[in-house]
Parts: C-alpha cells; sequence; structure tokens
C-alpha cells in the first residue's frame, strides 16, 4: 500500500513539475551540450567614432595573437561593428539628418586593423547597426536636449556611448518614455541600407547580428534574415521596446544556444560580462567561464570598445585584465577551444557530433545541473521529493 501512495506521489508531483516548469525543462534538454569548455569574447560598438580605435584594436590583436588554443587556434574577439553616425557639419549646414560611413570618413586606418585582424583570425566582423540610434529619434532629441544637441555638435568623432541610454537604441524611438515602435516599412528600408552598407565596406553580407541594446522585434529579424544574417546574438530572450524608466521590456519567450527560429536565424546568448574599466576582473572573467562550462554551455563574454579607449591607464589595466583572464583561463582548462560566434552557432545548429554530446548519459547529468539554477524547479524538486532520484541520476550519469 506505502508502496501504490508513493509512486502515486511521484506520478502526480512529476506531473505538476513538467506543467508549472515546462519551459525550464525543455530549453535545458534542446540546448546542445559541449564537450569542452568555449570561449569567445564580444566586444560591440567598433566602427564610427574617433580615430584612436585603431590603436586600440592594434593593442588587442597583438595580445590575442600570443595565444593558442591546444589546437592552434588563436583566442577570437567578435567586433560589433557600427557602419556610421552622424555628420555633425553637414547636419548644421542642412538643417535634416546626413550620416558619414566608416568608409568614407577618416577611419581607413581602423578598416586595415580589423582586416589584419581577422586574417589572422583574431577578430571577426559582426553587424551592431548602420548607426547605434535611430537618426529621425536623435535629431528630436536634439531639439529639446542640450547633451544631445552638444554630441552633434562634435559628431562623427563622438562617441554613441556618451548619448542618453534610451537613444542608444536603434530599433525603438525613445525620444519619450515608454518608447514607440517604428514604422515597418522604415525599418524594412533601415535594415536594406545596412546590410547592404555593410556588405559594400567589408565585402561579404553580415551573417551575424548583435542589436543594439538588445532590443529588436520579429521585423528586424525577418529583415536581418532577408539580407543575409544568419545568428542573432541575444541575451537570452528579446526586448521590444523601453519602459516608463527606460528599462529594456516587452520580453519575449527565453531562447538558447543555437536555437533555430521559424525564419532559419540561429540565436546565440551571450549573458556574461567582462568590463574592465567598470571594475571586472580577470577572476570575474574566470568565474563565467567557469559557470558556463559546468552547465555545458559556450562562454560568450561581453565587452565594449570603452573599455579601451580614453586614457592610458584605463586603456592599459583592460588591455592588462584581458591577458590575466587569458592566461588563467588556459591553465585551468588546457582543452578551452577558441572560436568565432558564427563559427561555434553553425555547429550548434547542425549539433556537429566532434562539439556537441549525443550521448543520453552525459545530456541527462548536464540538464539535470542546468534545471538546479532555476529557482522555482529547485523548489518543486525539494517538495516533492524529486529531488532524490533527480540526484541519484545526475550521480549516476556523472561519470558516463
Amino acid at each position: 500500500m506505502l508502496f501504490k501512495i508513493l509512486v502515486l506521489w511521484f506520478v502526480t508531483s512529476g506531473l505538476v513539475i513538467a506543467y508549472f516548469a515546462r519551459r525550464e525543462l525543455l530549453i535545458s534538454w534542446r540546448e546542445p551540450v559541449l564537450h569542452r569548455p568555449v570561449l569567445i569574447i564580444e566586444s560591440d560598438d567598433w566602427g564610427a567614432g574617433p580615430p584612436d580605435q585603431s590603436e586600440a584594436l592594434g593593442t588587442i590583436a597583438q595580445l590575442l595573437a600570443g595565444f593558442k588554443d591546444c589546437d592552434g587556434r588563436h583566442p577570437v574577439m567578435t567586433l560589433g561593428i557600427v557602419l556610421a553616425s552622424a555628420d555633425g557639419e553637414r547636419i548644421t549646414a542642412t538643417g535634416s539628418y546626413q550620416r558619414q560611413l566608416i568608409s568614407t570618413g577618416t577611419h581607413g586606418s581602423l578598416l586595415e586593423t580589423i582586416g589584419n585582424g581577422v586574417e589572422a583570425g583574431v577578430f571577426d566582423i559582426q553587424l551592431h547597426g548602420l548607426e547605434h540610434f535611430w537618426p529621425s529619434a536623435l535629431m528630436e532629441a536634439s531639439q529639446c536636449d542640450e547633451t544631445v544637441r552638444v554630441w552633434l555638435q562634435r559628431a562623427p568623432l563622438s562617441l554613441t556611448e556618451d548619448l542618453p541610454s534610451s537613444l542608444q537604441s536603434r530599433w525603438v524611438n525613445a525620444v519619450s518614455l515608454p518608447a514607440e515602435p517604428l514604422n515597418d516599412k522604415e525599418v524594412l528600408q533601415a535594415v536594406q541600407e545596412e546590410t547592404a552598407g555593410f556588405e559594400a565596406i567589408f565585402g561579404d553580407v553580415p551573417g551575424v547580428a548583435v542589436p543594439p541594446t538588445f532590443i529588436w522585434n520579429e521585423c528586424v529579424e525577418k529583415a536581418w534574415a532577408a539580407g543575409g544574417v544568419d545568428v542573432v546574438v541575444t541575451p537570452g530572450r528579446r526586448y521590444e521596446s523601453r519602459d516608463y524608466d527606460g528599462q529594456p521590456s516587452d520580453a519575449g519567450d527565453p531562447v538558447y544556444n543555437g536555437q533555430l527560429t521559424d525564419i532559419g536565424i540561429v540565436y546565440m546568448v551571450r549573458n556574461s560580462y567582462f568590463e574592465p574599466s567598470i571594475g571586472h576582473m580577470a577572476e570575474q572573467a574566470m568565474a563565467a567561464l567557469d559557470f558556463k562550462t559546468r552547465l555545458g554551455q559556450p562562454a560568450l563574454l561581453e565587452t565594449h570598445r570603452f573599455n579601451f579607449l580614453g586614457s592610458i591607464d584605463k586603456k592599459n589595466r583592460s588591455v592588462e585584465e584581458l591577458k590575466r583572464f587569458l592566461e588563467q583561463a588556459l591553465v585551468t582548462y588546457p582543452n578551452l577551444a577558441f572560436i568565432s560566434t558564427g563559427k561555434l552557432a553553425k555547429i550548434l545548429k547542425d549539433r556537429d557530433p566532434g562539439w556537441v554530446e549525443q550521448r543520453l548519459g552525459p545530456r541527462l547529468h548536464f540538464w539535470l545541473r542546468r534545471l538546479g539554477e532555476f529557482p522555482r524547479v529547485r523548489k518543486l524538486a525539494w517538495l516533492s521529493g524529486w529531488i532524490l532520484p533527480a540526484g541519484l541520476v545526475w550521480k549516476l550519469t556523472g561519470h558516463s
């Protein structure tokens, strides 16, 4: 009788967990499990802006070229490229928005440095945007915001990082909050301009897109796909607007590394951060790599160009922390793999057995590990008693 009661209890409670935690259960199972630690350094905002970016990237390229994984690959820093910025002088002269592309300004040295880094295998370029803002929103804001007006006077050499945070979102109009959606027709035209511009400058369509401030919608995504984009880097879900406080809002369902959408886009997840200029140290980056490796996931570390521009002390500190991190990572994980986001996305999409676990035992083990990171799942497991059989399976599959 007791046995029947226990069976009934576990069946019933298991169904309850399956219902209330179905999203976590499915995502954790569907996301591929990697055989080995994988590290990608993702850096955004390069391109339009001040001329000292070339020197900064040259220093980074030299550093990355000094490291190799066990397969002889250098660490890869993906560069989220911004193709243009406002041309302040021409805006003043014409009274309307004018842009300056990095191919027509004073960025020849920067483009050469990027090209050399790509050829050396230490850089990989990704589309971040034609601009890091919505032009008409910027112009509207300049009529009432002195900060934006001064920024425009210094453009195109001014840093988009100095704009109000909400205005840095390209795919909404955030002059006032909450942000307003853009017209679909205007979005389609803008995406066509930026994908064509990327190809004109770099000689190929953008394979990977990184939405500025991680705010974009389905219309943008479909237009990217039509323009040749195969991969979209996400923070783990899609945010479509900004709320009254300027925070990302209108979040969609969680997504996972290697998830294939209905239109053929592959999602990648970047939710670990390495910003040395605001206090992130090599140890924090190592903690992120440890965490992702423990879950069989790749570590995509987010960093930005502002860490490597500015004062000499600031630049040197960021480069030194990056060096320390890479040294620690290779010592801790001799089998660490360096690769670009685009190449890894294809590997995950294809479930390449050279990189992705196929055996049931290890997949179960990492599935349970991933589920343990969800507080709601942990609580349900403890309350129902499912923590005991789950723990047993986790232990038995740990040496598969």
